[in-house]
């Protein structure tokens, strides 16, 4: 009991203070004004865009849509304009959005966004990979860590897993395309004899007619 006496008097001796990093103390940031910057959050849109230099790869982040009412800012306290440069492949960032002092607001935070920078597989552009590209190997945002020969061995093996199902394929092809002539006329007779019949019948007219002809009974 004694212990939990001090530890009690020292909480009213040092009260403990909690309050947040951003707080806004304007009573003039009304309900409707703090709806307004929510939706000015909800509105701010970002594009990635890969920027390459030989053989480093990273990306730049451009804001759309940022207002003079708000900002950004991560969660170490870094404010950002509309440009982000130089961001490492894979990187998440979780950024916030402010009222800034614009309004009476100020510090308010209206929002916030998660950013995610995709990997980036420098082995998509491989000769290996040229017909195989939606393999996992070869897909441009996977998250690979191999070295160049464990990379090389994977797809030879991977490639020559699919020989074998390439080659039942070709032959399957083989037969589609192959024209069967005893199945074709097994099937069509019908519709070969019935002409043909017409075409020798006809034939046969157009001979007797013409040999009436030469011994002059037409």
């Amino acid at each position: 009991m004694r212990k939990v006496y001090w530890i009690l008097l020292l909480l009213l001796l040092f009260p403990i203070r909690a309050s947040a990093i951003h707080e806004v103390i304007d009573a003039r940031c009304t309900t409707e004004l703090k709806k307004s910057l929510r939706e000015d959050a909800k509105n701010v849109a970002y594009r990635l865009t890969k920027v390459e230099n030989k053989d480093d790869v990273t990306y730049s982040l451009l804001f759309y849509n940022v207002t003079n009412d708000i900002y950004l800012e991560d969660g170490n306290g870094n404010k950002y304009g509309t440009k982000l440069e130089n961001l490492k492949p894979g990187t998440s960032l979780m950024i916030s959005i402010y009222a800034s002092n614009k309004n009476y607001c100020n510090g308010y935070k209206a929002g916030s966004k998660l950013i995610k920078v995709p990997y980036y597989n420098k082995y998509s552009k491989s000769d290996l990979c040229k017909g195989y590209e939606n393999y996992s190997l070869c897909k441009e945002d996977s998250n690979i860590t191999m070295t160049q020969k464990e990379f090389e061995k994977a797809m030879s093996d991977y490639i020559n897993s699919l020989k074998p199902k390439q080659e039942e394929q070709k032959q399957q092809e083989e037969q589609t395309n192959k024209f069967d002539f005893i199945e074709f006329i097994n099937d069509y007779w019908v519709y070969i004899l019935i002409p043909l019949v017409v075409i020798l019948i006809t034939i046969g007219v157009v001979m007797l007619i013409n040999k009436r002809k030469n011994r002059g009974i037409l």
